[in-house]
């Protein structure tokens, strides 16, 4: 399954791994085992990345990290393959990996630590946590600190919000809604949500919906095997002036991964925001 994809439904789906109660840590691991490409991109930003022995198969940046031997995907990552790393940390996402892990590692006497961070205001405060349980708290400090004044600096540009969508997948349309770092760096970048007031953080959307509400500006988040639906979807949008006029926005993956990249995925948006 395409990994952008599989990072949405695993955050749609997936049984969330409960926060704080059962995780127990050492002070200072050294065989790190990561579940989700956020964390693998944190944990070679704060400069552990020789610590990192094993990642999921999403885990693709940075590029060295693809060279770590894989423990199978963020919804169904396999034990067998994260015991034999004898790992003294298991580092994993509050809403993408299953809670069931969680709970094996901790019977099994494996120490974990649960990242969370929803929204862009939590990522600062999330990033401290991982680096008090890494005993790496300056290097996180300074990551935090860094992404706290880029947020700060990032003042929505003046005049009129555009609406716009996100478009996290085309077939069925999945779009980002409020609650979502997407939804937050929209706001940052100057554009008004039209799927903020529907029900989910990635809700459906119908196209009749879309054609409804008018958006100025589509984003899409790029993903492999996205170009055929995307186009089929473009093609019944036609009538649409953002599709007429060529306010069609692709970006990257920065903004679903919660991490040191949020930074370009704002800066992405933001240049979406300048077409014509």
């Amino acid at each position: 399954m395409r990994p952008l994809l599989v990072l949405v439904l695993v955050a749609l789906f997936g049984t969330p791994v409960p926060c704080g109660a059962a995780e127990v840590r050492p002070l200072y691991p050294r065989r790190i085992v990561s579940l989700a490409p956020a964390v693998t991109e944190i944990l070679f930003e704060l400069g552990l990345g020789g610590r990192v022995v094993g990642v999921t198969s999403l885990c693709d940046r940075p590029a060295e990290a693809r060279r770590r031997p894989t423990v199978g995907g963020m919804a169904n990552p396999s034990m067998e393959a994260i015991v034999a790393l004898r790992p003294d940390l298991v580092v994993m996402t509050r809403d993408g990996n299953p809670k069931e892990i969680a709970q094996r590692l901790t019977a099994l006497g494996i120490a974990t630590h649960v990242f969370t961070a929803a929204r862009l205001a939590d990522l600062p405060a999330g990033i401290r946590r991982m680096g008090r349980a890494l005993g790496a708290e300056r290097a996180a400090g300074r990551l935090a600190a860094n992404l706290q004044a880029a947020a700060a600096a990032a003042v929505p540009p003046a005049g009129r919000r555009r609406r716009a969508l996100f478009v996290v997948w085309p077939d069925p349309l999945l779009a980002a809604g409020s609650g979502t770092i997407i939804d937050d760096a929209m706001q940052l970048s100057g554009f008004s949500n039209i799927a903020a007031d529907a029900r989910g953080t990635y809700p459906r959307l119908s196209l009749e919906t879309v054609l409804e509400r008018q958006p100025e500006v589509i984003i899409v988040g790029a993903a492999g095997g996205m170009q055929v639906p995307l186009k089929e979807m473009l093609h019944r949008l036609r009538m649409l002036d953002a599709v007429q006029r060529g306010r069609v926005c692709t970006v990257g993956d920065a903004l679903y991964r919660p991490g040191p990249r949020v930074v370009e995925g704002i800066a992405e948006l933001r240049r979406c925001g300048a077409l014509p």
